[in-house]
């Protein structure tokens, strides 16, 4: 069983981070954690993004490390997070979606509304959006 959450860095995902960690544990699910950057992988790595995306994934890792549950968090390069965030469902072929229902809402931001819509309306599985 897997239950991915998805992360921006702000006050509502952190809130999701908490939701995730809460329905994985009685599933004894593996958590994976995962952000969206925009844009292709680049060659160097992550550049000067690597503090910001390293703190917001460290956030999952650390929460999950602390409820005892297995975690793999990941980096997801790509146009759009709606985008990264259903392909990466597919891809682990993960049971559960966390997600907040919205996010930063400033450029370079993971959610806004509107992800969060089209992140429903083009995934093959349960999502559970916190507000």
């Amino acid at each position: 069983m897997k239950v991915m959450v998805c992360t921006d860095g702000s006050e509502l995902s952190k809130k999701a981070i908490e939701t995730a960690v809460g329905v994985a544990l009685p599933l004894n699910a593996e958590l994976i954690g995962m952000t969206a950057v925009k844009g292709a992988e680049p060659k160097d790595g992550l550049a000067g993004e690597a503090r910001d995306v390293q703190e917001r994934l460290g956030v999952i890792y650390d929460a999950a490390k602390a409820a005892g549950l297995p975690c793999r968090v990941l980096a997801v390069h790509g146009e759009a997070p709606w985008q990264c965030i259903t392909k990466l469902a597919k891809d682990e072929d993960v049971d559960y979606v966390v997600m907040a229902s919205r996010g930063m809402g400033s450029i370079g931001s993971l959610f806004i509304g509107s992800e969060t819509q089209k992140t429903l309306a083009s995934i093959d599985r349960p999502v559970l959006v916190v507000r």
